[in-house]
Formats: C-alpha cells, structure tokens, sequence
C-alpha cells in the first residue's frame, strides 16, 4: 500500500491565447495548449516525481483524454488502481480564454464528475486509505464527502488544501481532524473566523488550529512566504530573493505535495515548510502547473543555498 494517497479531481486544462486583441463572434488566430491538471493530480504528480510512494483515488469519463492523464500517473508510479473510469461521461475539463496580455479573459468549468467520488467508492477502497501514513483530501470535495472521508478514516493522518476561499466553508465543520492543513490567509480566516491582519493575528490564528485538533499549520502568504506552527515551533520563511516566476499556477501543489512527503519521512515542520518554498520556486519556473525537473535533488539544494 502507498504511503500517500490523495482523493481529488483530474482535470483538462485548455488554454486559448490570441495573437492579438480579441475578436469577439470571429475565430482568433493564436496559441492552444492542452495539459493535465486537477489539484488533486496535481499533487500526486509532484509528490511521485519527489520520490514518494503515491496512490491516487479519482474519476475520470471514458475520454482519451481522462485515460492518458491516468496512463501518465502510471508511468510515474503512481499508483492508479482507484482511479474510476465512468462510462458515457467526459472527463473533469477547465477552458479558459486569455487576451493579448496572457490575462484571463473568460474561463469555463466543468468538475460535476467529481461528485462521481462517492462515499461508497471511499468504502471500497477503505482498506487502502487506512493502510496510508497520510491521506490529502482535494479541496474541491463536497462538503458531505469531507466529513464522510474524515469520519471513515478516523485515526489516519490527514492533510486538506482548501483550494478557495469559497471552497473552504466546506471543511468549517471537520477542520480539526485534519492533521495538516495549508490555507492561505484568505481560506484561513473563513476556516477560524477571524481577520489575520498581522504577524500577530496569524499567531493566533495558527493556535486556534491547533486548539482544534491540528497538528501542523502552513499559511501562505503570497509574495512574503509562508506561516508555519506546530506544538513546538513556529515562524515565518520568506521566498527567495531570486526567484524566476513564469506562472505561479501549481505551486500551492507542489507545497502540498511536500507537507506529505515531510509528515512520511519524519521531517519536523520548519525544514518541511522550507522544502515546500523550495519546491514552489521550481514550479513557478514552469509555464505547465507541474515543473516536469521537480526532484528532490534540486528541492534540497535550494534549501541549502537559501539557508
């Protein structure tokens, strides 16, 4: 059985750039770009290219699309058996259009598969998640199925990224059986119901979590890093005074991806927070949401360089 294993989505991303500006009601001569995304895929291929032992559980339609995106997690070593194919389905597929500048212009979502992820595919593959050293849970989950999941592995280590501000009332009700969780201060401050304004208020806001229940707190903080707080240690890490952003889209993954692989490894919570900003710099260097030279040889020379 994997050591991790992620509950989430698997998406299509469609990317549409012009050349120029927008013609509306006419075809636009520009840049199309296919790739695999989800959160949830996301994560686990990030934590397979870091070395992690993977397995994921997620639908997919009967698609070409949706089998390659499952063929590639394989080839990764991912684990893929309770990826569920859904018959007369597409797919999870996001659409977005940009104008000339690379600005969104319009984007469209579909995710309704994901509600394919029920509580009883969760029971068939209790034996599974109950023999991991952590579970994540992918944020975009319905709110029934966050408690069912928490309530079916109660005693199992688990991480939860709450995705969106919006998607984070969600989880209000089951926030403290999450052993990690990774918020940023907007999803923060709707789990814990205060507004974190400061250092000090994000002090705060990182012992109510723990009141709760939670073992390990990591707070982004956007362009200044992260707020990290566990029983023993706490702190902020800054980003790197060099860093190369070509697209900040998947970094948050490849931090949740190394929460897991810290908890897994037994690495305490201030060298797993500078892991996870290690690994979020090599992201951001990459147009895709997944940086393809993520490895954890290159994670721990950042660390080493930036320490």
């Amino acid at each position: 059985m994997a050591d991790i294993t992620i509950i989430g989505g698997i998406n299509i991303d469609v990317e549409g750039s012009p050349f120029e500006k927008i013609k509306y009601r006419d075809s636009n001569p520009g840049i199309v770009s296919v790739a695999y995304g989800g959160v949830g895929r996301n994560i686990a291929e990030n934590a397979a290219r870091l070395g992690a032992d993977v397995a994921m559980i997620s639908v997919i339609g009967d698609d070409h699309m949706g089998k390659g995106a499952k063929s590639e997690l394989a080839e990764l070593g991912v684990d893929v058996s309770g990826i569920i194919e859904v018959p007369g389905r597409n797919s999870a597929m996001y659409l977005s259009i940009l104008d000339e500048n690379r600005d969104m212009e319009l984007a469209f979502c579909d995710m309704e598969i994901i509600k394919e992820i029920t509580p009883e595919v969760l029971a068939g593959q209790k034996e599974k998640l109950k023999k991991s050293k952590i579970v994540a849970l992918d944020g975009n989950l319905e709110e029934d199925l966050l408690i069912y999941a928490t309530e079916l592995l109660e005693g199992v280590p688990m991480f939860y990224d709450p995705v969106s501000a919006a998607k984070a009332q969600r989880a209000k009700k089951v926030i403290g059986r999450f052993h990690s969780i990774k918020p940023n201060i907007m999803e923060a401050e709707i789990l814990c119901g205060m507004s974190i304004q400061s250092e000090d208020d994000l002090k705060k806001a990182g012992q109510w979590f723990l009141d709760q229940g939670v073992k390990r707190v990591f707070i982004t903080l956007n362009k200044d890093g992260v707020y990290y707080k566990d029983q023993d240690r706490e702190g902020i890490i800054p980003p790197a005074g060099d860093l190369k952003i070509c697209s900040a889209t998947g970094a948050g993954d490849s931090f949740s991806a190394t929460i897991m692989l810290g908890f897994v490894n037994g690495i305490d919570i201030e060298q797993t927070a500078r892991m996870g900003m290690a690994a979020a710099s090599i992201a951001m260097e990459s147009e895709q949401a997944v940086n393809k030279n993520m490895n954890i040889e290159e994670v721990n020379r950042r660390i080493k360089k930036n320490v």
